[in-house]
């Protein structure tokens, strides 16, 4: 067998190869960078009470099954993350964070998607009917835009971002029985950078 020949066959082996290999791939890069990595990524750091809460945004598909918001709450050794309800991202990111008490957190997001958090054990459910008098406010996950129009997710505390709570086009009647009525809007400022 000479030298020459056996260089085609490898050519054609690695041809072959690359043909098969290379799209497999690129879709399965393609497929991890959609699904596996968020978007935007904020974290609230809270050392004072002994948590941190991390809002992730991915791109989604499917928002009837997968929102692409998912929280992530870090208390000493333990990790949870749980998806937020809702929709399009893009244009209502706006997450509003509360502590109720030693053990209950409330995310209260754009257009009246509100969850509890209990963190020990860490649950995440619909929040309950009240006023929400009481709760601290601990700031909001928001865009922030650079002069350039670039969007990056951020923690706001609440000396650098007012309590506000988008509503969209609701009735605003309706938001009279949501937890933090009086902070409730159609729209809200968005945050600068500084």
């Amino acid at each position: 067998m000479s030298k020459r020949f056996l260089g085609r066959c490898l050519l054609i082996v690695a041809i072959v190869c690359g043909v098969a290999v290379l799209p497999a791939a690129a879709i399965s890069l393609y497929t991890a960078w959609y699904m596996l990595v968020p978007r935007y990524s904020a974290v609230a750091e809270c050392p004072q009470y002994d948590f941190n809460v991390r809002l992730d945004l991915y791109l989604s598909d499917d928002e009837a099954r997968d929102s692409g918001r998912h929280l992530s709450l870090i208390t000493g050794s333990q990790y949870h993350i749980a998806m937020i309800p809702g929709w399009d991202w893009s244009h209502r990111a706006r997450t509003s964070l509360y502590r109720i008490d030693d053990n209950h957190l409330a995310v209260l997001s754009a257009e009246g998607r509100d969850e509890e958090i209990t963190m020990r054990p860490f649950v995440m459910t619909p929040l309950r009917e009240g006023s929400g008098e009481g709760w601290l406010y601990l700031g909001a996950f928001d865009f922030v835009f650079s002069p350039h129009g670039v969007a990056r997710l951020g923690f706001f505390t609440s000396q650098q971002l007012a309590e506000c709570i988008p509503m969209g086009k609701d009735d605003p009647a309706g938001w009279a029985a949501k937890p933090r009525a009086a902070a409730r809007r159609a729209t809200c400022p968005t945050a600068t950078e500084d």
